[in-house]
């Protein structure tokens, strides 16, 4: 865990590296669910005062989304569990620890839509060995996060239930890829189970980094074949933001299903982005059962 005093400056680091506005570093972290008021919030990124670890988190948070939404590669807010170095956030939504030569790492070296090499594609063995060695460090990341070994958790069954209030589907879930399966950590609703991962939406919403929205998939060419879709459960609308680790790897995704195809606008999507940072900050700061 960093110092309180270390997190502060490098969130004001942050802030005037991506020349942002304090005031919209605010809107940004009220978006996310903060309750400090402005005053406060421009007085600890002015370095005249201190914040609650949680609110120094979520103001973290609400900073480095919107170096990301800017497509800045510079070294972002880090949270209170970081270790001494800052964070970089790349143009594809991952981020790395920074290192000393300020290089960015992009992650996986070739991407399609699903993050995969797409079926018939000639995939050269660097790029092979790219992936593998990709999946293995996201994996080693879901495995040291200690949430596939922590069973079913209310608080992240609160965020499931919020979520599916807010959207009025059938079902909501967290879903956990690992490097062949699914596995549910949350579910409210009929729809959601432990699944093969090449099976599993949730896995098509991790590898693609990305809001995966599907509005009725008898009718989307991609989907319109899916076993989920042509059997049970038979889903008509998926919608899903992916769950990264508190060292950047796409780990899982937050999602709401229903069975009837249904509509999903813009304010839909920021929304259910809302919620899943909610799920990241719970995963990051939030304490484990036990």
């Amino acid at each position: 865990m960093i110092s309180s005093c270390r997190q502060q400056w490098t969130a004001v680091q942050a802030l005037q590296a991506g020349e942002l506005d304090p005031f919209d570093a605010w809107v940004s972290y009220v978006g996310f669910g903060g309750e400090v008021d402005e005053v406060d919030v421009s007085g600890y990124l002015s370095g005249l005062m201190c914040l609650p670890r949680a609110d120094r988190d979520l103001l973290s948070y609400a900073i480095n989304e919107m170096l990301a939404e800017k497509g800045l590669v510079i070294t972002g807010a880090q949270y209170s569990h970081d270790g001494g170095t800052g964070k970089t956030w790349v143009a594809d939504g991952l981020y790395r620890l920074l290192v000393v030569s300020d290089e960015v790492s992009t992650g996986h070296p070739f991407h399609t839509r699903s993050g995969r090499p797409a079926d018939g594609d000639a995939v050269q063995p660097e790029d092979r060995a790219g992936f593998l060695a990709h999946e293995s460090r996201r994996c080693d990341a879901l495995s040291r996060s200690g949430l596939l070994d922590s069973g079913a958790e209310e608080r992240f069954d609160r965020i499931t239930a919020k979520a599916r209030r807010r959207f009025g589907t059938s079902s909501a879930s967290i879903a956990l890829i690992t490097d062949d399966r699914q596995v549910i950590k949350s579910v409210v609703g009929p729809i959601g189970q432990d699944l093969p991962r090449d099976v599993a939406l949730c896995s098509r919403t991790v590898e693609a980094d990305r809001t995966l929205v599907i509005t009725d998939a008898r009718s989307d060419p991609e989907y319109s074949d899916h076993p989920l879709v042509t059997g049970s459960p038979g889903i008509r609308f998926y919608a899903g933001h992916p769950l990264t680790s508190a060292d950047g790897w796409r780990i899982g995704s937050l999602c709401v299903i229903d069975d009837r195809p249904r509509a999903f606008t813009s304010a839909d999507a920021r929304d259910l982005r809302l919620l899943a940072a909610q799920v990241q900050l719970e995963m990051w700061t939030g304490e484990p059962p036990g």
